[in-house]
């Protein structure tokens, strides 16, 4: 108030927007930095997913004969207890 009561020109300060844009700038940039971080990360942990799905499909396709020789295996129990059922039979027991 001084300055105008005295008919002395007021001189505004614009410091202060300076530094808050400053801040504002550099808050924005950081935050930019960081999304992108994790975009990118992202990005690589989609294709890592990837890779290992289609590894886990080509695991499940190479161990699928093992499965398939659990139902061989039990085929082969019921003709050998059959056998021995007709072997007993055949001797009389």
């Amino acid at each position: 108030m001084r300055n105008i009561l005295l008919g002395e020109p007021v001189v505004a300060s614009v410091s202060g927007w300076w530094l808050g844009i400053s801040i504002g700038l550099a808050i924005v940039t950081l935050v930019v930095i960081l999304v992108m971080t994790i975009i990118t990360l992202a990005h690589k942990i989609a294709g890592q997913a990837t890779a290992g799905s289609r590894g886990m499909l080509d695991a499940y396709a190479n161990t699928n004969a093992v499965w398939k020789l659990r139902d061989v295996n039990r085929s082969a129990s019921g003709i050998w207890r059959a056998a021995e059922s007709a072997r007993k039979v055949l001797e009389g027991r």
